[in-house]
């Protein structure tokens, strides 16, 4: 019976040192906010920490050490200073840091140091870190695309951004009636994009017959799901160049004997127009005669004329441009005739004759 009244005695001793030691150890820990949230690789973070009197007395003098590791750099003072916390109140104080460019995307738990009085505690504040893709169009290209042309254009897309983009699909449109995706020939999918990769791809378009000369405008859109789960979708406007090849081709060639010149009728049955065109007319290796023309448009057609000279064989040589000032030639052989012509007074000095041959032999009494 002594034993346990001495026991009952002991415990009433000590309850208030528990008391007192469960006072001092009320203090809650807990991230308030991040701004932004979450925040991207390479941006800096304002991280808003709250503290929380849960004891059963007012804290005075309270100190706050924040010890964040890689990838976070704090851009001020490590210590923040609560003088007072009453019990059950609660204060927000903030740090802000930097995250570096390589940091991953997930939840980091920061460790921070609070000392009151003959207390230290060591707690862990949550910072969620979320990577954004972000996509650039690098390069896009293709053969020279002529009207009537089926072929690939190729497409170089570059994730720059920090975070990966699931489910990546991409669409070719165009505004022209002239620029036209074939089938599925307009869509690809790509699937996972990550963050630093570079991708190539191609899409399969028709050019019209009819189309002229000119960069028609179309749209490249990316679709993707962050991982966050969000869909996004990001568009880029190219240009698709349409520039064709003129071709001269020689129609006919004339003699035209009234006006002494030798003529060449051209047809441009290229896809492009043939401008600034320098004819020369080579005989034996050498220019005899130059003509120029200034234009021949597509399906059109023109007529060179040379000084005439006696029928023979030459070549023609033909300089132009086409679209985007580019350099043509091409070299024909031609060949002409020049028909026999029986001049003027061989035909009166032969009239005379008749005229008298028949005055001398009196044929004409027996023709009238």
């Amino acid at each position: 019976m002594l034993k346990r009244i001495t026991l009952f005695a002991v415990i009433i001793c000590l309850l208030p040192a528990i008391t007192l030691s469960a006072e001092y150890t009320g203090v809650s820990v807990s991230t308030a906010n991040t701004n932004p949230y979450p925040v991207e690789p390479g941006m800096n973070v304002e991280l808003s920490i709250e503290i929380v009197n849960t004891g059963a007395r007012e804290i005075e003098d309270m100190v706050l050490e924040l010890k964040p590791n890689k990838p976070f750099t704090l851009l001020e003072d490590a210590e923040k200073e609560i003088s007072i916390l009453p019990i059950g109140s609660s204060r927000v104080v903030e740090y802000e840091l930097f995250v570096d460019e390589s940091a991953i995307s997930t939840v980091y738990e920061i460790p921070i140091q609070i000392s009151y009085e003959s207390n230290l505690l060591n707690k862990e504040v949550s910072v969620n870190v979320q990577g954004k893709p972000d996509f650039k169009l690098i390069e896009m290209g293709s053969d020279m695309l002529t009207p009537g042309d089926q072929k690939n254009i190729s497409v170089t897309i570059s994730n720059v951004g920090s975070g990966n983009a699931k489910r990546t699909t991409t669409t070719f449109t165009s505004d022209s009636a002239y620029i036209k995706p074939i089938f599925s020939g307009g869509n690809v999918y790509i699937g996972d994009f990550n963050a630093g990769e570079t991708k190539d791809f191609e899409f399969l378009i028709l050019v019209g017959s009819d189309a002229d000369y000119g960069v028609y405008t179309g749209t490249i859109t990316l679709g993707y799901q962050e991982e966050t789960g969000d869909e996004i979708s990001t568009s880029f406007d190219v240009g698709i160049l349409v520039s064709g090849e003129p071709k001269l081709q020689i129609i006919q060639t004339e003699v035209d004997l009234q006006k002494q010149k030798f003529n060449i009728e051209l047809s441009n049955i290229g896809t492009a127009e043939a401008k600034a065109l320098n004819a020369k007319l080579l005989i034996n290796g050498q220019v005899f005669d130059v003509d120029y023309v200034t234009s021949v448009k597509i399906d059109k057609k023109t007529t060179l004329k040379f000084d005439l000279v006696n029928g023979g064989t030459g070549e023609l040589v033909l300089s132009y441009e086409g679209p985007d000032n580019r350099k043509y030639e091409q070299t024909e052989t031609v060949a002409w005739n020049v028909p026999f012509k029986i001049p003027s007074t061989v035909w009166f000095i032969a009239i005379i004759l008749v005229v008298y041959v028949m005055w001398k032999k009196k044929w004409y009494k027996k023709i009238f």
